[in-house]
Formats: C-alpha cells, sequence, structure tokens
C-alpha cells in the first residue's frame, strides 16, 4: 500500500512557509523565514519536526482508512 503524505512547516512568526535550507552546512546550521527574518530553528529541528508531521499525518491517513473498512471506532 502506498501512501502519500504533503508536510508543509509555517513561520511562527509571520505565517508563510517560505524558507529556504543552507547547502552543506550540516544539521546544526540555522533556519530563518525567507519572508520576515526568524528564526526557525535549525535543520535538525525542521527535520525532527517534518517526521512528526509525517507520522502524524499517515496515522490519521491509516486511521481513516481502517474506519472506511468498518474496522475502526
Amino acid at each position: 500500500m502506498t501512501m502519500d503524505v504533503s508536510v508543509e512547516l509555517h513561520c511562527e512568526a509571520c505565517g508563510s512557509a517560505n524558507y529556504g535550507l543552507p547547502e552543506g552546512s550540516g544539521d546544526a546550521a540555522p533556519i530563518r523565514c525567507n519572508d520576515c527574518g526568524a528564526s526557525l530553528g535549525t535543520v535538525a529541528e525542521l527535520k525532527a519536526a517534518l517526521f512528526a508531521e509525517a507520522l502524524a499525518q499517515s496515522a490519521e491517513s491509516l486511521r481513516l482508512g481502517l474506519a472506511r473498512l468498518g474496522g475502526g471506532d
């Protein structure tokens, strides 16, 4: 079974999803919002947030699929 997951994280200061990843800087590199300049944490923190969001979406998709099959709550 294939599952598509779309993840988008937004700047807490301005709501933008416009940020760039620094090239070749590693997991400790800081990330900033391209629109307002606010700090969005580090590459490692962004990876962890994206992974957590993907897991949450995957779990919800699986729950909904099971419910459609009549096996959910």
